[in-house]
């Protein structure tokens, strides 16, 4: 007797619930599988929907957080720093050439002290002016300032030779020292040339913002 006539037979000794209940439950059975089989794939593609829409989602997350990021960024102006350290330094600029020009009217300017000192010899009788030359101008580099900047100021020398007597000679230095303006003694030498004559040779000191300043 093979098997299925073995399974026919007790399921004819079944009562009938029971046999109803099996037929019941194999319909059951056949129709999940086959449910499964046809929506599996379904199923499948849909999960795998599911998983592509929230790696989208995530996607667009970071691109949106990336593009408020850039905003942010390019709404922050990168040249502030810059512009407010050139003004305050432009503003510097300008108060300290405001006190150069008060301190550089302090002192005579270089062609009036050519053209009082030459008026000031000529009124001054039995003083003879040997020699009036300009040296080279030195720039006057202000404290903080660097080589390669360019000088604010100039230093400008006039060098003379008066040739007269002690007295006279000393009448000449007095009158340059009652002059209203500041002026730098940069050397002073005496020397007697023929009794009572003698040679006097200083050099006397001006600023100016120009280098080209003195002309004679």
């Amino acid at each position: 007797m093979n098997q299925w006539q073995l399974f026919s037979e007790r399921f004819s000794q079944l009562q009938h619930r029971e046999k109803v209940l099996i037929w019941g439950g194999s319909l059951l059975l056949t129709l999940w599988l086959g449910l499964v089989y046809l929506l599996e794939p379904g199923w499948n593609s849909l999960h795998k929907g599911k998983l592509q829409l929230d790696a989208m989602q995530r996607q667009q997350q970071q691109t949106q957080q990336q593009s408020e990021e850039l905003r942010r960024q390019l709404s922050i102006d990168i040249d502030r720093d810059y512009r407010e350290r050139l003004a305050v330094l432009q503003q510097q600029q300008v108060q300290l050439n405001e006190q150069i020009k008060l301190s550089a009217s302090h002192f005579i300017g270089a062609e009036q002290m050519v053209t009082l000192l030459q008026n000031m010899l000529q009124s001054s009788e039995g003083v003879q002016l040997s020699s009036l030359q300009t040296l080279p101008p030195v720039p006057v580099r202000l404290e903080g300032q660097t080589d390669s900047e360019p000088p604010l100021m100039y230093q400008h020398t006039l060098k003379l030779v008066m040739t007269a007597n002690y007295d006279k000679l000393y009448q000449v230095l007095q009158r340059i020292e009652q002059l209203p303006w500041l002026v730098s003694w940069q050397g002073l030498h005496y020397n007697v040339k023929e009794y009572p004559l003698a040679d006097m040779t200083i050099e006397l000191g001006t600023v100016s913002e120009n280098e080209d300043f003195i002309r004679l």
